[in-house]
């Protein structure tokens, strides 16, 4: 497994409150998408790794020409599928996938996005390697991940510890940049925002 504890379980068990117990957030959420979103075309075809319940692909969906968002708990996609249906989002697609695994050919995407999973991963090394491979050459890497080093209020970190899962990684803004740099990633540009915990989005070319 690439996470502590059985990823699937806690998430599947975890997707019926995620959106309730991180709805603190969603104005920072919804500021880093938008963000996200200026460094797309309306015509790219992008996946969202690791989707959770949608948040970032419904974001992105309006200003794309098509999201496929996938994720390890099928109760997430479920919940993922329900809202792009409530928001009438016609270019989205969502199924159970794995980030370290990806199930796409080579360069599949003309960008790609993976929020909050790299804190989380045992080896997000591999997640990195294969988001990088499923992307065109030029194409966007858009990495939105929780500071958990920088957290002053560290309730919701509780709450899912105490559920018997734990992030593998707590990294500040200067750190997480150097994991990417240690990835090979091009940090075009980051940004942070005040969501439910400190987020830090790093955008990144594909060379």
């Amino acid at each position: 497994m690439d996470v502590r504890t059985t990823p699937s379980l806690f998430w599947d068990l975890f997707a019926p409150v995620y959106d309730f117990a991180t709805r603190s957030g969603d104005v920072g959420l919804a500021e880093a998408a938008a963000w996200v979103a200026s460094f797309l075309d309306r015509h790219d075809i992008v996946l969202d790794a690791a989707c959770g319940t949608g948040a970032f692909a419904c974001a992105l969906a309006p200003h794309v020409g098509f999201v496929a968002g996938n994720d390890l708990s099928t109760q997430m996609v479920a919940r993922a599928r329900a809202k792009a249906k409530r928001l009438g989002l016609e270019n989205t697609a969502f199924d159970v996938g794995n980030i370290c695994t990806l199930d796409f050919a080579n360069e599949t995407f003309d960008a790609v996005v993976a929020g909050n999973i790299l804190h989380l991963l045992v080896s997000p090394e591999r997640a990195m390697s294969e988001l990088t491979r499923v992307t065109r050459p030029g194409g966007i890497i858009a990495l939105p991940t929780y500071m958990n080093a920088e957290d002053q209020d560290r309730r919701f970190l509780w709450l899912i510890e105490a559920l018997g899962f734990a992030p593998t990684a707590e990294w500040n803004e200067a750190e997480y940049l150097r994991f990417l740099e240690e990835q090979g990633m091009t940090v075009l540009e980051h940004r942070s925002f005040a969501a439910k915990q400190p987020l830090c989005v790093a955008i990144c070319r594909r060379a």
